[in-house]
């Protein structure tokens, strides 16, 4: 069986902002030994709202991993990954989706 081939990956979080999440997100590459190239946290044009952006050489597999466990942290609204050279507007319409909802779910408690 060919093994996968390791690509330069952006992932992309959105998150609250907690104490602790950084040393969080770096453990959850650590555990993987996956090694970040660049990486840049600031806040993100929605109010209350931080943006992590993570560039890493790996594997596919290994990025979706990544996603996956950063979005069970209470604290990380949307997590996702692409090639380094694609470019998409998905998660900004994935990430206001997923705050309106939230806001009606808090709205109706």
């Amino acid at each position: 069986m060919e093994s996968e081939s390791e690509k330069l990956y952006e992932i992309t979080a959105y998150t609250e902002n907690q104490v602790g999440l950084l040393s969080s997100v770096a453990g959850i590459f650590t555990r993987r030994s996956i090694n970040i190239e660049k990486l840049l946290v600031y806040p993100s044009k929605i109010d209350g709202i931080h943006k992590f952006k993570i560039l890493a050489r790996t594997t596919e597999k290994n990025a979706r991993a990544v996603v996956l466990q950063m979005e069970k942290r209470v604290d990380v609204v949307r997590a996702f990954y692409q090639e380094d050279n694609e470019r998409s507007f998905r998660e900004i319409v994935s990430v206001g989706r997923f705050l309106k909802e939230r806001e009606n779910n808090n709205k109706q408690q």
